[in-house]
């Protein structure tokens, strides 16, 4: 949900932002007073600038958020299938018509999830990464990609996407690593190009689509800069990984009930 609504707001409002006069930005609908606040020693250009910064790290920052919340759901659910027993709740169903026992199961469940929860809620990323992790039928297929996202997230939101010591890793740089559409062109004679919009194709020519990882280092002391493109790319790798989370989860957690995705 998030990845899809993230994309829709960012593709619509971007193109309207650029050509926007900043400096007579108006009132809001049914806004009774117009709160006019204005910086001095600001270019139109640096606050163009500014604002494209703050409008690419909420995304980021919504995109991180949608996938933190599916993995502390995911923690949930396979606590709840891992650790629910029918004879743990024996005493609280006991006997009675189906519909009356149906509805003491679900009782039981939501009153222990709560508290899974809340234990998931309360883990570090890396902690809940791992315990998600072997509570899948399988390996997420993106896991270093996510933990990369969840720290250029953290350089967005708590350093104002300068990059600090809290961000880098052995090699002395962040490195963000995130799956993306890779659309290639295919020649007759088998040379393979980038697709690029505009582009003339030879009558014989091919298209392959795949998916593949982009890899961006960003130094210590290096101020994030993030493309338009790349808004939709990270939205791309955040709906990638709810699906992967969803075939991985779902057989493991079956007996929970329902799993709700919030990417």
């Amino acid at each position: 949900m998030a990845a899809k609504e993230v994309y829709g707001i960012f593709a619509l409002a971007h193109p309207l932002i650029q050509s926007a006069d900043l400096s007579n930005i108006p009132p809001l609908p049914d806004e009774s007073v117009h709160h006019q606040m204005d910086l001095l020693g600001r270019t139109p250009q640096e606050e163009l600038a500014s604002i494209n910064r703050r409008m690419a790290a909420m995304c980021i920052s919504d995109l991180a958020r949608g996938a933190r919340q599916s993995l502390e759901d995911a923690a949930t659910h396979i606590d709840i299938a891992t650790q629910f027993s029918p004879g743990a709740i024996r005493s609280e169903v006991m006997d009675g018509t189906e519909d009356a026992m149906v509805a003491a199961i679900w009782a039981a469940v939501a009153a222990r999830q709560d508290v899974f929860r809340q234990r998931a809620q309360a883990m570090r990323h890396p902690q809940l990464l791992e315990k998600v992790t072997k509570g899948l039928r399988a390996p997420l297929s993106w896991a270093p990609e996510l933990t990369s996202f969840q720290k250029l997230r953290n350089c967005l939101e708590h350093r104002g996407g300068i990059v600090g010591m809290q961000d880098i890793d052995e090699t002395g740089a962040m490195v963000l690593r995130l799956p993306y559409l890779k659309v290639e062109i295919v020649g007759q004679s088998g040379a393979v190009r980038p697709f690029e919009i505009g582009m003339a194709l030879q009558e014989r020519s091919s298209m392959e689509v795949g998916v593949d990882v982009r890899t961006q280092t960003f130094q210590l002391g290096q101020i994030v800069e993030v493309e338009p493109k790349q808004i939709g790319e990270m939205a791309f790798a955040c709906w990638l990984f709810a699906v992967d989370l969803v075939d991985k989860l779902i057989p493991a957690a079956a007996p929970s009930g329902q799993h709700e995705i919030h990417i």
